[in-house]
């Protein structure tokens, strides 16, 4: 055998390799999926992407009496007010059935210095704390909010995590 040929070998079976172990690794499940778009959501209103911040928001949303071009404009207004420089998504609850999905979440605005400290570790001054209660369907392009409701919490109830989403709470 001809050194070109044991290294062409050598090359397909390497192939062959990576084939198979992508192959076999599971694609990220549903409730994965949802919990990053709220991560991805969360990074990118940190980093005043506003666009970007409203991009797992379904055209059809409806929710707090807003549609998606005022869930984008209240985005767009906490953004320039500057009052916090970090979202952190402090927990989740996700439930999935089917091409619906439940998904409760808390999430914790920081200020100032604050955004670098642990979420234990922030003040009530340094930061607030919002707990949504989301409806999502899987559309086209994947996973969106379809409706929400939200309201303040304190900081100790966010670092306890949201209820289940499971018993629709």
């Amino acid at each position: 055998m001809s050194l070109r040929t044991a290294a062409l070998l050598l090359a397909a079976a390497a192939l062959a390799a990576a084939v198979a172990l992508w192959a076999r690794r599971a694609p990220p499940g549903d409730a994965q999926a949802i919990r990053a778009l709220f991560d991805d959501a969360a990074r990118a209103a940190s980093e005043r992407r506003v666009s970007d911040a409203v991009a797992g928001v379904s055209e059809a949303f409806a929710g707090h009496g807003l549609d998606r071009r005022g869930v984008k404009q209240l985005v767009a207004f906490q953004v320039v007010r500057g009052e916090w420089v970090s979202v952190t998504i402090a927990g989740a609850s996700i439930a999935v059935e089917g091409d619906a999905a439940r998904a409760n979440v808390d999430a914790v605005l920081a200020r100032g210095g604050a955004s670098a400290k642990p979420l234990a570790a922030l003040l009530p001054g340094e930061a607030s704390a919002h707990r949504f209660a989301c409806r999502l369907a899987r559309e086209e392009d994947g996973w969106r909010v379809v409706a929400a409701e939200w309201r303040p919490i304190d900081l100790a109830a966010a670092l306890a995590g949201p209820p289940d989403a499971a018993d629709g709470g």
